[in-house]
Protein backbone atom coordinates (compact mmCIF):
# COMPACT_ATOMS: atom_id res chain seq x y z
CA UNK A 1 0.00 0.00 0.00
CA UNK A 2 1.69 3.18 -0.75
CA UNK A 3 -0.32 5.73 1.38
CA UNK A 4 -1.44 3.59 4.12
CA UNK A 5 -4.13 5.01 6.49
CA UNK A 6 -2.55 6.28 9.68
CA UNK A 7 -6.19 7.61 11.44
CA UNK A 8 -9.50 6.36 11.44
CA UNK A 9 -12.93 9.03 12.10
CA UNK A 10 -15.35 7.32 13.19
CA UNK A 11 -18.35 9.69 12.46
CA UNK A 12 -18.60 12.43 10.00
CA UNK A 13 -20.73 14.76 12.10
CA UNK A 14 -18.90 18.10 12.66
CA UNK A 15 -16.19 16.71 15.59
CA UNK A 16 -15.60 13.88 12.89
CA UNK A 17 -15.44 16.01 9.58
CA UNK A 18 -12.90 18.97 12.07
CA UNK A 19 -11.04 16.06 13.12
CA UNK A 20 -10.30 14.52 9.98
CA UNK A 21 -9.49 18.10 8.45
CA UNK A 22 -7.13 19.41 11.34
CA UNK A 23 -5.34 15.74 11.14
CA UNK A 24 -4.72 16.23 7.54
CA UNK A 25 -4.04 20.04 7.58
CA UNK A 26 -1.10 17.73 10.51
CA UNK A 27 -0.15 15.85 7.30
CA UNK A 28 -1.83 12.71 8.28
CA UNK A 29 -3.59 10.09 6.24
CA UNK A 30 -6.95 9.81 7.20
CA UNK A 31 -10.06 7.66 6.57
CA UNK A 32 -13.45 8.82 7.74
CA UNK A 33 -16.16 6.24 8.23
CA UNK A 34 -19.97 6.82 8.78
CA UNK A 35 -23.34 4.98 8.79
CA UNK A 36 -25.03 7.46 7.20
CA UNK A 37 -24.79 8.07 3.08
CA UNK A 38 -23.68 11.84 3.16
CA UNK A 39 -21.42 13.86 5.57
CA UNK A 40 -23.07 15.69 8.56
CA UNK A 41 -26.53 13.54 8.24
CA UNK A 42 -25.94 12.21 11.71
CA UNK A 43 -27.11 14.48 15.19
CA UNK A 44 -25.33 17.13 13.60
CA UNK A 45 -28.12 17.49 10.84
CA UNK A 46 -30.32 17.99 14.12
CA UNK A 47 -28.83 20.84 15.57
CA UNK A 48 -29.78 24.18 15.51
CA UNK A 49 -26.47 25.36 14.38
CA UNK A 50 -26.04 28.18 16.85
CA UNK A 51 -22.36 29.59 18.02
CA UNK A 52 -22.68 30.68 21.70
CA UNK A 53 -20.41 31.80 24.04
CA UNK A 54 -22.45 31.08 27.34
CA UNK A 55 -21.25 28.19 28.98
CA UNK A 56 -20.60 27.22 32.96
CA UNK A 57 -16.40 26.26 32.60
CA UNK A 58 -13.99 29.13 31.68
CA UNK A 59 -12.57 26.22 29.08
CA UNK A 60 -16.39 25.89 27.48
CA UNK A 61 -16.45 29.57 26.93
CA UNK A 62 -12.60 29.53 25.91
CA UNK A 63 -12.85 27.06 23.37
CA UNK A 64 -16.02 28.88 22.15
CA UNK A 65 -14.60 32.29 21.78
CA UNK A 66 -11.69 30.79 19.33
CA UNK A 67 -14.22 28.88 17.12
CA UNK A 68 -16.33 32.04 16.99
CA UNK A 69 -13.40 33.49 15.30
CA UNK A 70 -12.68 30.56 13.10
CA UNK A 71 -16.05 31.02 11.60
CA UNK A 72 -15.84 34.87 11.16
CA UNK A 73 -12.96 34.15 8.58
CA UNK A 74 -13.81 29.98 7.82
CA UNK A 75 -12.94 31.29 3.99
CA UNK A 76 -9.50 32.19 5.20
CA UNK A 77 -9.32 29.41 7.97
CA UNK A 78 -9.72 26.76 4.98
CA UNK A 79 -7.38 28.16 2.65
CA UNK A 80 -10.25 29.21 0.52
CA UNK A 81 -9.96 31.68 -2.39
CA UNK A 82 -12.56 34.70 -1.06
CA UNK A 83 -14.85 34.09 -4.20
CA UNK A 84 -15.90 30.37 -2.39
CA UNK A 85 -19.68 30.09 -2.12
CA UNK A 86 -19.71 28.33 1.62
CA UNK A 87 -22.65 28.36 4.07
CA UNK A 88 -23.22 31.94 5.13
CA UNK A 89 -22.35 32.83 8.66
CA UNK A 90 -24.43 35.38 10.37
CA UNK A 91 -24.42 37.53 13.49
CA UNK A 92 -27.61 38.12 14.91
CA UNK A 93 -27.19 38.61 18.69
CA UNK A 94 -28.43 37.13 22.11
CA UNK A 95 -30.12 37.26 24.79
CA UNK A 96 -29.67 34.90 28.05
CA UNK A 97 -31.69 35.02 30.98
CA UNK A 98 -31.51 33.78 34.63
CA UNK A 99 -34.35 31.70 34.97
Amino acid sequence: MSNPIEVIIIGTGVIGTATAFEMAKAGYKTLSLDRNTQVGHGSTAGSCAIIRMHYSTFDGTAFAWEGYHYWRDWVDYLGLPESEELAQFKECGCLVMKT
